[in-house]
């Protein structure tokens, strides 16, 4: 099994040993207490091997970076690529510039999130990569929304909201997320995302509100509807502390109702 595992990583084109010696140059941040003890005595007894955050990447590192992530993916080497990826965002390339569609469509592709879940951990305690969790977080939502795996977008969007998560809402992401739990009929998910929206002071355009509107009537729901449809278009419409109180507090209603 050795012997053929080495035989496939024969066929996975690697850049040059400089360049990868450079990305790797910048170790991940430790997981675990004991990881965090041991990667200090190691980083005390050799200064070199200190994270370097002001380092950054040429064009033709990033290409050859940019073939070698799809081959690593291929050949099924994603704790690899994973790692790859987490340590070139931490030399903050230009926005986009990491080419990670077939990455994600692989970590969607498995049949559990524990792989998806340590990018994003590993994001998460490496400040200088977290400019890029938002792009990374709605590439995945929209990854699972596609293979029709909305209780996984569920959960990326669990992460991202919760407390002490670096991550920051945006509009492009809440759009992808409303638009899909309302097209499986996950009317409660979708009202979350319009909570979270207003509780960072996004506010839900009309085709967002008249989407879960819709979903609420599906769902017999016809007082909800109206009552939410009036108080987001306040929202729109006048703003001001008063209109997004009274929506959030009409959400939380609804919500609480919901799940009662």
């Amino acid at each position: 099994m050795r012997l053929l595992q080495m035989k496939q990583l024969q066929h996975v084109a690697f850049p040059s040993k400089s360049i990868i010696s450079f990305v790797f140059q910048t170790p991940i941040a430790p997981l675990s207490s004991s990881a965090s003890s041991s990667s200090s005595s190691s980083s005390e007894a050799s200064p070199a091997s200190k994270p370097i955050t002001n380092s950054s990447l040429t064009q033709e590192e990033l290409t050859k970076i940019n073939l070698l992530l799809p081959r690593l993916c291929l050949s099924n080497h994603l704790p690899t690529a994973i790692h790859l990826t987490s340590t070139v965002l931490l030399t903050n390339p230009p926005p986009k510039s990491l080419s990670l569609s077939i990455l994600v469509d692989s970590l969607t592709s498995q049949p559990d999130m524990s792989l998806p879940m340590s990018l994003l951990t590993h994001l998460k305690h490496n400040p200088a990569a977290h400019s890029h969790l938002i792009h990374i977080t709605t590439m995945l939502i929209a990854s699972y929304f596609k293979k029709y795996k909305p209780k996984e977008a569920l959960k990326v969007f669990d992460w991202m909201v919760r407390r002490g998560s670096p991550c920051v809402l945006d509009e492009k992401v809440c759009g992808i997320l409303v638009y899909g739990f309302c097209k499986q009929g996950m009317v409660l998910e979708a009202l979350k995302v319009l909570r979270a929206m207003l509780g960072v002071n996004l506010v839900p355009g009309r085709d967002l509100g008249t989407r879960v509107y819709r979903g609420l009537l599906r769902e017999a729901r016809i007082k909800e509807a109206l009552e939410l449809n009036e108080a987001l278009g306040l929202v729109k419409d006048v703003g001001g502390d008063e209109a997004v109180k009274k929506a959030l507090g009409l959400l939380d209603h609804m919500i609480a109702l919901w799940t009662d």
